[in-house]
């Protein structure tokens, strides 16, 4: 009787853990990830066998799909993704890559890294005046620029094989316009060091 009960406790727990591990994959189904389009699903140009697109992340709907609860938008944050893709026979150098993101009236803003988000007042403004402390201290866990989706998404690579594609986010402390545009340059042939053609385009397609 009492072997009965284990394998009676025994099934219903393996039962439960079952029922558990479905609930879990099923949750995660739900879950969209962030996958980021071919190059020429945005706005985009193409030059020497390379191709950039670009994707302003100008409503919250937007936002929410790749940074879920953060609203870049109200600390006056523009999240601009770029999709670069290699079709050379030859490895791209983006060790000196620059973005700029270009107002209609010809302003150009520079990206910012995503480590210096952290520091934006509750207003989304930086006080030009006050110097950040080296070493920088951590920020507060309760900053909502802290978070991990900020920095994972962020374009972070600086090399690209033949045939290959990289993506990222690149931030502005800036506010969306009409006429909006995207300037890189900075592209590299990885052996001879010769800078490929600048790209700048309109981000709406």
């Amino acid at each position: 009787m009492i072997s009965g009960t284990r394998f009676l406790l025994s099934s219903i727990t393996l039962a439960a853990v079952a029922l558990l591990i479905n609930f879990a994959a099923a949750a995660r189904s739900e879950e969209k990830p962030f996958k980021p389009l071919p190059a020429s699903e945005y706005a985009h140009q193409a030059a020497e066998q390379v191709t950039v697109g670009a994707k302003a992340y100008d409503n919250q709907e937007l936002t929410a799909e790749a940074f879920g609860k953060t609203n870049l938008l109200k600390y006056g944050v523009l999240p601009v993704l770029v999709v670069i893709e290699n079709k050379r026979d030859k490895s791209l150098s983006l060790e000196n890559l620059e973005v700029s993101l270009v107002g209609a009236d010809n302003r150009h803003v520079a990206a910012v890294g995503p480590d210096q988000l952290f520091y934006l007042g509750a207003d989304g403004k930086r006080n030009p005046q006050k110097k950040l402390p080296l070493p920088m201290p951590l920020p507060k866990k309760k900053n909502p620029m802290n978070s991990l989706d900020i920095v994972s998404r962020a374009f972070s690579a600086k090399m690209l094989a033949p045939g290959d594609t990289a993506s990222g986010f690149f931030y502005f402390e800036a506010k969306p316009e009409n006429g909006d545009s995207i300037y890189l340059n900075g592209l590299r042939d990885a052996r001879s060091g010769k800078e490929i053609m600048y790209f700048e385009f309109e981000l709406k397609k």
